[in-house]
């Protein structure tokens, strides 16, 4: 057998590749035509607190992705009600559960039972570069609650309607 000494050319190419991440903050509530009813009726017992039912069965989720520059704040959620009145008399709460393990890492933390009013309150805090997935049982399930504060407050009327917005920001 016989040897041959073989000569090759290195020839290298070389491609730029750029590319850019937004800074991304989307919310969503899931699924998307829905309405939390309550209902205060009289108890069966003379002289007795009424009662309070939730009438609507339907979880609703909140869903988000968040993009952060590096080394910024992380984000929050904040509810608020932003169209008609909490009759007077009442209070509303809403409590964000703790973040379905779908999605990606850096998911917000639930901040409990928060009071609802007009002005902005944080429902979920600490959100950083993250996706919670898209639809029901992604995300946080949301609950609402309702409590008479005063009874005295409360007068007869027909369906109180207002509208909660939810808002992703930064800290």
């Amino acid at each position: 057998m016989q040897t041959f000494p073989v000569f090759s050319q290195l020839n290298d190419k070389a491609v730029n590749v750029r590319f850019t991440v937004p800074e991304i903050a989307v919310v969503d509530i899931e699924p998307a035509l829905n309405n939390v009813e309550f209902a205060i009726s009289a108890s069966d017992q003379p002289g007795a607190e009424p009662v309070v039912e939730q009438l609507s069965e339907e979880s609703l989720w909140i869903n988000y992705s968040s993009a952060i520059r590096p080394n910024s704040n992380k984000r929050k959620i904040v509810a608020q009600i932003s169209e008609g009145e909490i009759p007077a008399g009442i209070a509303f709460f809403i409590e964000a559960s703790a973040a379905t393990p779908f999605g990606s890492a850096n998911q917000g933390n639930s901040l409990g039972r928060v009071q609802m009013t007009k002005d902005p309150r944080p429902i979920i805090s600490g959100i950083g570069s993250c996706y919670t997935g898209d639809g029901v049982n992604m995300g946080h399930e949301l609950k609402y609650s309702i409590e008479i504060t005063d009874f005295s407050k409360i007068e007869s009327a027909g369906d109180q309607v207002f509208t909660v917005m939810y808002t992703i920001s930064d800290n």
